[in-house]
């Protein structure tokens, strides 16, 4: 009679503590949160960081006359009313 009980108890351990590390939202299901959890904080943190570049960015833009005029030159391609533009073939000489 105490083997069986103390069978039953046995099993009865092993069967809670295979399903509190296998079982649904058991321990392996709770380590995969976390890292899903950190991976999300550290995209978030990304993405806050590039957000507060771009809202640097839009107050320049809204307020930095020289900043606009940097943007127009070197992304646009424009230039002043005063300036002259001069076009350059590139030449290459053959060496024969």
């Amino acid at each position: 009679m105490e083997k069986s009980l103390y069978f039953a108890l046995l099993s009865t351990i092993i069967i809670l503590i295979f399903l509190i590390f296998y079982g649904k939202n058991g321990f392996i299901d709770l380590n995969r949160l976390r890292l899903q959890e950190q991976a999300i904080i550290s995209e978030n943190e990304a993405i806050d960081e590039a957000n507060k570049v771009l809202e640097r960015r839009v107050a320049r833009l809204k307020g930095d006359i020289s900043y606009i005029e940097h943007i127009a030159r070197h992304e646009l391609g424009m230039v002043a009313k005063d300036e002259l533009v001069f076009r350059l073939k590139d030449i290459k000489k053959d060496t024969k």
